[in-house]
């Protein structure tokens, strides 16, 4: 049977891509700068439905005013960045994907899976992470949201002939999953599960929360990523520490630096913002 490798946009909290209405969105952006260096952080969702027109005149005016645009990872062409999944993904006599959890999680599982659109054949060559996140990936492709119309994409437009460059490599992104315990794979395929039963609902709640840069709601569709400690550091923990070291070097230079990143890395207790703060940065939330 053909598996069908969908496209994995790296949404925090495991949140799919359903519909959201037309709207005009207001998300959260934050600025730190001193005397001749300003640093914008946004905060974004990696796949939105048509129609959704976040670029308010703040957002506007710092795309305009940045002479670097920094993503979490290059941009690339779909069908490479689908090969390179497939790559890492895949891993010959591994046991049955339904095997790989508890016997009281299977059924949870199997309805997932379905609503997905994936079946054993389809996931049983995967490793467990690549299962989960195809899993995810297949319940958000039911509907209309899709990383095409996500913000990285415009974002790269507007700063074509600009410098673009990245905190981590597609390679590093997808290694993060593939590094994890056996037992935090499991936990995020069940989840996996779970979430693509309500996907749309899922889907709506993080839209919402995004669109009005509310801080508390977005950090908690981010809290299913740190029930499990493993998920939690390597996911969230140590990439915002990373990234928040970055930053801080990137003070010592001249320069004015967008930084667009998902949204979960920005809010919430060990976000990127509150580790700048703790760093004595004065970090000050512009929309």
């Amino acid at each position: 049977m053909k598996r069908r490798w969908l496209g994995l946009g790296l949404a925090l909290g495991l949140c799919t891509c359903a519909r959201a209405p037309e709207t005009k969105a207001h998300p959260a952006l934050w600025r730190v700068g001193d005397a001749d260096t300003t640093i914008w952080l946004f905060g974004t969702i990696h796949a939105l439905p048509p129609g959704v027109d976040w670029q308010t005149p703040a957002v506007a005016r710092a795309i305009d005013a940045a002479d670097t645009l920094i993503l979490e990872v290059p941009p690339a062409d779909p069908a490479a960045a689908r090969a390179h999944f497939v790559a890492l993904a895949e891993q010959p006599g591994l046991p049955p994907i339904a095997a790989r959890v508890p016997v009281a999680d299977r059924a949870t599982l199997a309805r997932g899976m379905a609503v997905a659109g994936q079946s054993a054949a389809d996931l049983d060559g995967l490793k467990t992470w690549a299962a989960a996140l195809t899993i995810t990936a297949g319940a958000g492709h039911a509907e209309q949201a899709s990383a095409a119309e996500g913000v990285e994409p415009v974002l790269t437009r507007r700063f074509a002939g600009k410098a673009i460059g990245a905190l981590e490599t597609r390679d590093g992104q997808l290694r993060l999953f593939d590094r994890l315990p056996g037992a935090a794979q499991r936990v995020l395929l069940v989840q996996a599960a779970i979430d693509a039963q309500d996907a749309a609902r899922g889907y709506a709640h993080l839209f919402k929360a995004w669109a009005a840069g509310d801080e508390a709601a977005l950090a908690a569709t981010i809290a299913p990523l740190r029930r499990d400690p493993a998920i939690g550091k390597a996911l969230l923990a140590d990439r915002n520490a990373r990234w928040a070291t970055l930053i801080v070097r990137r003070m010592a230079r001249p320069g004015r630096v967008f930084v667009a990143v998902g949204a979960g890395h920005l809010v919430g207790p060990g976000s990127v913002v509150e580790l700048l703060r703790n760093r004595g940065l004065k970090v000050e939330r512009v929309e």
